[in-house]
């Protein structure tokens, strides 16, 4: 849950790009609207997504329960998309979330963590870039366990 939370508030890409490949009409059928032409590019804004209230209620909350068996199925299908969606979703998304659960698993069994004075808290997006990545960067104090 605190990982598929942490993926909505901070997903590795901001949009997905896809290429049409049949005429389609966005809105009326009476001409208002958008028209896509094969080989039209769409982006699909991820973030925006992730962060509407429409679909994710108090967006700017860290909440893990959002993903809880209880509140999974309030999730409406297409709106949380990490690593995309359909057959061109992220090849590795399987393996970074495993690797991910593993690596935590073993820096949490061998360190404490507290924010380093470094850190900007609270963590504000540095939006230059293609991928979220905290501004100033994000440090971590990590202390062995005794």
């Amino acid at each position: 849950m605190v990982i598929s939370e942490t993926l909505r508030k901070w997903p590795p890409a901001i949009a997905a790009d896809r290429v049409c490949n049949k005429s389609y009409l966005i809105g009326d059928k009476e001409g208002e609207g958008v028209k896509l032409y094969p080989g039209d590019v769409i982006s699909i804004p991820i973030v925006g997504l992730h962060q509407d209230p429409d679909y994710f209620p108090n967006p700017d909350k860290f909440d893990p329960e959002r993903f809880s068996p209880e509140n999974k199925d309030q999730i409406q299908p297409f709106t949380y998309l990490p690593f995309g969606v359909g057959p061109r979703n992220c090849i590795g998304s399987r393996f970074v979330l495993m690797e991910t659960k593993a690596i935590i698993f073993h820096l949490l069994s061998k360190f404490t963590f507290e924010a380093s004075p470094r850190s900007c808290i609270p963590i504000s997006s540095d939006e230059t870039g293609f991928t979220l990545k905290p501004e100033g960067g994000f440090w971590t104090n990590f202390k062995p366990r005794k």
